[in-house]
């Protein structure tokens, strides 16, 4: 089981020690933990940014091989803390009770909309509107007509990336096939943690025709990538830019903002202007885009990108809508 860290930091990064009175922020990760080069490393990147301005104490609780961590760390991570960041949507019902029994300390969950609660503000990123722009590139760029999508595990923030995908790559070629699979079923979040079984699901895809594979599933991605490279196909990363780690085999990174979004929630916790309810962060304020591109960009036509620049302003504006939602039967 990975320990708790007390992080070091304060002395570290600033000339003078830390007061006895500073604030204790306590970081959840998501289940792939720190080092994943994505989810949790973003989100951490914001912390460590709020860190260094405002002068708090650091306490960071990765997850057990299930990709969860018990519910004894946590409550221990909270009794420590005056502030506690958690991601990833496995932590909502934990996050409400922790927030009941606790009404006096501030909680900032990620991935799960969560209202009416004085203590827990949520934040929500439209990933489907990025998804859906790195979906119509997928269409737009496939040679064989074939794509495929590789989840984690089947939670709502990784279904609304597949149906935002699915719709970009539909509205670029409507009779495009895409092939999908999640790495581990409902509730199991080891998915977002294995990247020899990512690898392997995207030879299989691969290996059916494939030829862009877009991984939403944590350090289980980095096992995709890898896939693209061997085989000379193409990759979509996510949450960070992940272009390069294999150059010119990942076509764009999907990105999510966490890192703005942790640091300006604990900025306004900092600043006493903490605002409790959902925060929602999409394309038209930066929270979601694509990545520049460095390594593939001189490989995809000048009309294709024209296309994609088109499509974001269209969803910006609201003509073309992207859900999240399942569509009706």
């Amino acid at each position: 089981m990975k320990k708790f860290l007390l992080s070091a930091l304060c002395f570290v990064f600033f000339p003078f020690p830390c007061v006895a009175a500073a604030p204790v922020v306590g970081f959840v990760t998501g289940a792939a933990g720190l080092g994943d080069l994505s989810f949790s490393d973003m989100a951490y990147g914001g912390i460590r940014r709020a860190q260094q301005e405002y002068n708090f104490k650091l306490i960071v609780l990765e997850p057990t091989q299930t990709g969860q961590s018990t519910e004894e760390d946590v409550l221990n991570l909270v009794g420590q803390s005056d502030v506690i960041i958690l991601l990833g949507a496995q932590h909502v019902e934990f996050t409400k009770e922790a927030a009941r029994i606790n009404p006096n300390k501030k909680f900032i969950f990620f991935e799960a909309p969560v209202k009416g609660v004085h203590n827990i503000s949520s934040v929500m990123f439209q990933q489907q509107e990025g998804s859906f722009l790195a979906g119509a590139l997928a269409g737009y760029v496939t040679k064989t007509g074939k794509v495929g999508f590789i989840g984690g595990t089947p939670v709502p923030p990784v279904q609304a990336f597949e149906r935002g995908y699915r719709a970009g790559v539909l509205h670029a070629q409507p009779d495009a096939e895409l092939l999908i699979d999640y790495v581990s079923p409902s509730g199991d979040f080891s998915g977002f943690d294995n990247p020899q079984k990512g690898h392997e699901l995207a030879m299989e895809q691969y290996g059916k025709g494939a030829d862009i594979v877009f991984a939403v599933a944590g350090v289980t991605g980095n096992g995709v990538i890898e896939a693209a490279r061997r085989t000379g196909n193409y990759a979509i990363g996510v949450d960070s830019d992940q272009d390069s780690l294999a150059k010119g085999s990942v076509l764009t990174s999907m990105i999510k903002r966490l890192d703005t979004a942790s640091y300006n929630e604990l900025r306004k916790v900092m600043e006493g202007k903490f605002s409790p309810g959902v925060t929602y962060y999409g394309l038209k304020d930066g929270g979601v885009s694509l990545s520049d591109m460095r390594y593939t960009r001189d490989k995809i036509p000048a009309a294709v990108l024209q296309k994609i620049e088109d499509i974001r302003k269209k969803i910006i504006s609201g003509e073309i809508t992207v859900t999240s939602q399942e569509p009706d039967k």
